[in-house]
């Protein structure tokens, strides 16, 4: 026998025999109890497939993550020397030292959380499908839970909380809590208010906020103000045969420090509205996500009479200029 066929051989033979010894009674981080499978990466997949559905988790930045837990240094005060910030003067005398400073980041973790759904084709599901194509069964239902995945995955961006349910990261809600503005108890946002929360983050030392998240009915009501200010309109005539009625609000201008931000409407905001500095003015990443372990898809040691395959991810959020960004809270649904 050939030797690289007889290594193949030995590979396939002890693959088998790794996920036959497989325990599935624990999940721990023990390789003697863990699963031992190549999983298949569906990144790529995914952001074919539903380019639109989660605006929210296709906007932030992802990196790739390592070990049990991420780990970061998210800014807690301005960096300024002014009272709002260090409050500690920048000079110091000839001969002598700077002045020492507390910290303006504190280290900050959160465990990654696992995101899944899993696809179970029956042994008689097989059977009755006999001379056809089981894969083209296996890749439906596995774009259909990456769906549900994804869905889900962005609604716990903004609402998660791992203090209420164990398996969640925390998301926005939890993780924002400089600027919180109240305010708008069952109201509607304006452009006007808009700007008074991008002085108060500027104030804080955000000079790039680029992203709000709102519910539709919100991003409507920003057109509507702007319609009511005379600065749009929502009818344009083309060639005097026919005419193009409605808009779409897609960027506004940040009034304090001019840059663009991105009006991005969620289905999953609910009463909640973000405004967030997702990048700094260098380039770096204000909020973003860790993956542990992209989006992907494995099989799944079973004793059942049938076939399961698990899509899956291991993530979590990460507010990194906290102070940057600020939420809105109660606000209208319709």
């Amino acid at each position: 026998m050939d030797s690289a066929l007889a290594q193949e051989v030995q590979t396939l033979v002890d693959d088998a025999i790794k996920k036959a010894a497989v325990s599935t009674s624990t999940y721990t981080f023990q390789p003697p109890q863990r699963s031992i499978f190549s999983p298949e990466n569906l990144m790529s997949t995914i952001q074919v497939l539903v380019p639109l559905t989660s605006p929210v988790r296709d906007i932030l930045p992802r990196t790739e993550g390592f070990g049990q837990a991420a780990g970061w240094n998210k800014l807690v005060s301005p960096l300024d020397n002014t009272a709002s910030g260090t409050n500690t003067d920048i000079g110091f005398a000839d001969g002598g030292q700077p002045n020492q400073t507390t910290q303006t980041y504190s280290f900050t973790s959160q465990a990654y959380k696992n995101l899944g759904r899993d696809v179970e084709i029956g042994r008689q599901q097989i059977a009755a499908n006999r001379g056809g194509n089981l894969e083209d069964i296996r890749n439906q239902q596995e774009k259909i839970k990456a769906t549900e995945l994804i869905l889900g995955e962005e609604v716990m961006i903004m609402h998660g909380e791992s203090a209420s349910s164990s398996v969640d990261f925390d998301g926005l809600d939890i993780q924002l809590v400089t600027n919180v503005n109240y305010n708008y108890v069952n109201s509607y946002l304006t452009i006007s208010g808009v700007g008074q929360q991008c002085q108060v983050q500027y104030m804080k030392g955000a000079d790039n906020i680029d992203l709000l998240i709102a519910n539709p009915r919100q991003q409507q009501a920003l057109g509507d103000d702007l319609q009511r200010t005379g600065s749009i309109q929502r009818i344009i005539q083309s060639n005097q045969d026919g005419t193009t009625g409605g808009m779409r609000v897609t960027h506004i201008v940040n009034p304090v420090s001019g840059t663009d931000v991105q009006l991005v409407a969620s289905r999953y905001a609910y009463a909640s509205a973000y405004l967030l500095e997702t990048r700094s003015i260098a380039g770096d990443s204000g909020v973003e996500m860790e993956d542990l372990e992209a989006i992907s898809v494995y099989d799944v040691p079973t004793a059942d009479h049938s076939i399961v395959s698990r899509v899956y991810e291991s993530s979590v959020l990460k507010v990194i200029l906290e102070p940057f960004c600020g939420r809105f809270s109660g606000l209208l649904l319709s």
